[in-house]
């Protein structure tokens, strides 16, 4: 748990992002995008996307290996199984009370 906002990415896992209102390669632009938001300590990650002028969310964008922002992760280091069930993922987030975002990290 932390007190700002962190951006949990896939590590090696990394295959790209897409802008999720037009589906363009992000990657040409993210980083700088993503460098603005950090020094604001990710508490605006609004921008508008070069590629089509939307205005969208970092957060929101397609990450082609699943990524995202949050104050809050459970880890399991090496956890000894392939995937949790549907049924598994549902069932933490109801204990939670928050929806949760699955980022299968390699290391």
């Amino acid at each position: 748990m932390s007190d700002s906002v962190r951006f949990y990415d896939p590590g090696e896992n990394w295959s790209g992002v897409e802008c999720s209102s037009c589906g363009a390669d992000a990657e040409v632009w993210w980083g700088e995008a993503m460098a603005r938001a950090f020094d604001n300590d990710f508490g605006n990650l609004d921008v508008k996307a070069p590629c089509c002028g939307r205005d969208i969310s970092l957060n929101d964008l397609r990450y082609v290996w699943p990524a995202a922002f949050g104050r809050f992760a459970l880890e399991a280091l090496n956890p000894d199984i392939e995937e949790t069930t549907a049924e598994q993922d549902d069932e933490m987030a109801e204990c939670l009370g928050a929806p949760l975002w699955k980022i299968w990290v390699k290391i």
